[in-house]
């Protein structure tokens, strides 16, 4: 069965009182289209007025050191207002150091708890996690990992040959059984209501552009294949390396 690839973001809403950390995650929310922020928010009393006018995120982030204080009270005021379908709710808490902190967190029953200092894309990736589920989750992951690999290897995201590449990895990586190139061609064609030659040739200008940057990651992966690291990597070899890297990362 020919898997499907849902591009269909998660909607989420962040509260802190810290302006820094608003701006932050503001600034990675524009290059990260798989979450959606459809509001950061400086207070729990102004979430729960934005909710009552119709706000209704599949995941809301809440910070435990709000100004306002009061998190376990504002937990409750989300949950008495029945929302549907009911947000996933993720507390992001300091780390506990002592006893009675940590069962101060076990209280907040129900939600998930991510400790601080964490990184950005720690926060996402638990934000994804919760909005779209295990299965989708896992996608996701893959496609970060793929979009990492080929922007160390500094390839143009406005080729077409980008774009293409990134869709067979996917489809080969989450196949039951190994598939032929031409299979990958085929299906991405498919996609793309275009020729499988035109994916070919997509593919094989990105390679060229990607040898030209002369990445260290380019010349590895030359490297890997068998290949002078100044040669230009032919689509069967680029796709093989990549995948052999891309399964020892997620595996």
């Amino acid at each position: 069965m020919q898997p499907t690839f849902s591009k269909t973001a998660v909607v989420a809403v962040f509260v802190s009182s810290a302006r820094m950390e608003r701006e932050c995650i503001r600034l990675y929310a524009q290059t990260h289209p798989e979450v959606r922020m459809a509001a950061i928010l400086p207070s729990g009393s102004i979430l729960l007025e934005q909710l009552r006018r119709g706000l209704n995120p599949q995941v809301i982030v809440l910070d435990a050191l709000l100004e306002e204080g009061g998190v376990l009270q504002l937990v409750d005021a989300i949950r008495a207002m029945a929302l549907d379908p009911q947000p996933a709710l993720l507390l992001t808490a300091p780390l506990p150091e002592q006893t009675a902190a940590r069962r101060a967190l076990q209280a907040f029953g129900g939600c998930q708890v991510l400790l601080k200092p964490y990184r950005i894309r720690e926060l996402f990736d638990q934000i994804y996690l919760l909005g779209a589920g295990a299965d989708e989750y896992r996608l996701y992951r893959v496609r970060g990992c793929c979009r990492r690999y080929l922007q160390q290897m500094h390839a143009d995201p406005s080729m077409s040959g980008c774009d293409y590449l990134e869709q067979m990895l996917l489809y080969a990586l989450v196949a039951e059984r190994p598939m032929t190139i031409a299979s990958l061609y085929q299906l991405v064609a498919q996609d793309n209501e275009t020729q499988e030659g035109s994916i070919a040739a997509a593919v094989v200008r990105l390679s060229r552009k990607m040898q030209q940057q002369a990445t260290p990651q380019y010349k590895a992966l030359c490297r890997r294949c068998g290949l002078p690291e100044d040669a230009v990597l032919p689509n069967g070899k680029l796709l093989k390396g990549l995948l052999e890297l891309l399964r020892q990362e997620i595996r």
